[in-house]
């Protein structure tokens, strides 16, 4: 029988620990969850854009106004430089089980970026084009609504983390595909124990590739179908007495299908939908995810958007420790794109 101060000891590192893990974990799945949902979002806009189609008299454009297609984007801009600011509500923060404690709040995700882009190359039948970027991201909770978390008693807000990434791709055009090969590197800096501190919890580092093709259903439908792969080298903290910081290295792949309508010029319906196979390398785990979105995009000028979106998205997992979580998610966003 252990001695009482001992067992006193082994339950305050439980109710210190677990908490904190719950915050980590919790805190690389809302990284993860905005990765997967601005990866499809990307892949819809790069190949989706609006332009004139000829009009078949004269007097069509008058009697009807200018009608829109969609086709590829084209960049010849040497430099990028964006703003995003979004502001959502999830109901389940911790990507906790149904069954068990699920904790919502509003969630404010700031984000600024710039990137080369240099002009593209014509290269065998298609366009061969290069970028490399810098975006931080900046994540807080709860601002608006309930500040504290009922479970546990903490604020929301310490969960607050930023999110510096650094990226480079080639991506290769050609008709209506396009292929792509990148990588990534990921930084999440808590604000604990003072808002200062930006103490890195997790780091990773990730080969991705992709190919999709953007198939025109009409003069303003279209879908994207695309597949997206992943390999993920991580670090965390280890569990103490354990050797296991790279425990969350795994490989992704992913399915994707989005949907275009064009309402008017500027305004567009994105439905869309995504499956992910994620295999955990250092663990027997297999885990499924899927995503349902919906979401409505208005230009409000060339270099300014507004987009109103909702999203519902499930987890199952062969391993029994690891929540099967659902969570929905709506939100509103205001993004400015500036090319140079």
């Amino acid at each position: 029988m252990k001695p009482p101060h001992v067992v006193v000891s082994i339950f305050q590192f439980l109710v210190l620990a677990l908490p904190a893990a719950a915050q980590v974990a919790g805190s690389i799945q809302q990284s993860e969850s905005l990765r997967r949902r601005r990866e499809a979002e990307r892949l819809t806009r790069d190949q989706q854009v609006e332009e004139p189609v000829p009009s078949i008299s004269p007097d069509e454009a008058v009697d009807i106004g200018p009608q829109y297609i969609l086709s590829s984007r084209q960049q010849r801009r040497w430099l990028e430089v964006g703003f995003d600011l979004q502001y959502s509500y999830t109901d389940n923060m911790f990507f906790n089980e149904p069954s068990g404690p699920t904790v919502g709040s509003t969630l404010l995700t700031t984000s600024a970026q710039i990137a080369l882009t240099p002009p593209e190359w014509n290269v065998a039948q298609g366009k061969l084009k290069a970028r490399a970027g810098y975006q931080y991201i900046w994540m807080n909770y709860a601002l608006t609504g309930a500040r504290i978390d009922p479970t546990t008693g903490f604020r929301k807000s310490d969960n607050d983390f930023d999110a510096p990434t650094a990226s480079a791709d080639l991506t290769e055009t050609w008709k209506h595909w396009q292929a792509q090969v990148g990588v990534d590197w990921v930084r999440l800096l808590s604000h604990q124990p003072t808002y200062s501190a930006y103490s890195e919890f997790y780091r990773d580092y990730a080969l991705r590739w992709s190919v999709s093709r953007a198939f025109e259903l009409g003069r303003k439908h279209s879908l994207v179908a695309g597949y997206l792969g992943s390999h993920h080298m991580t670090h965390v903290d280890p569990t103490p007495g354990m050797d296991d910081g790279d425990r969350n290295d795994r490989t992704d792949h992913t399915l994707l299908l989005g949907y275009t309508y064009q309402i008017a010029p500027r305004l567009a319906l994105q439905p869309g939908y995504r499956f992910q196979l994620v295999q955990y390398n250092h663990a027997n785990r297999m885990d499924q995810l899927h995503t349902f979105t919906g979401g409505a995009s208005f230009a409000l000028t060339r270099w300014l958007f507004v987009r109103a979106y909702g999203a519902y998205e499930l987890r199952e997992s062969d391993d029994a420790l690891v929540p099967d979580y659902r969570k929905w998610d709506v939100g509103v966003s205001l993004s400015a794109m500036f090319r140079f």
